[in-house]
């Protein structure tokens, strides 16, 4: 999946994204996702855990 862009009005939760590596344009892969609990993803060599809510502020299109 590749990062579009981030849910307006967030300006706090992109910066700290970007600041781990996490920009738009990326191409991310998912690595792990639970049912109830966080989605893990890799961006350019870094593993991130999201909880549902901020997965959901990330808008990604399939490549």
């Amino acid at each position: 999946m590749r990062v579009v862009d981030f849910e307006e009005g967030c300006d706090e939760f992109k910066c700290k994204l970007e600041s781990m590596g996490f920009r738009r344009g990326d191409v991310i892969k998912v690595l792990s996702k639970s049912f109830f609990g966080p989605i893990q993803v890799e961006a350019n060599g870094a593993k991130i855990a999201l909880c549902r809510g901020q997965a959901k502020k990330i808008e990604v299109e399939p490549i």
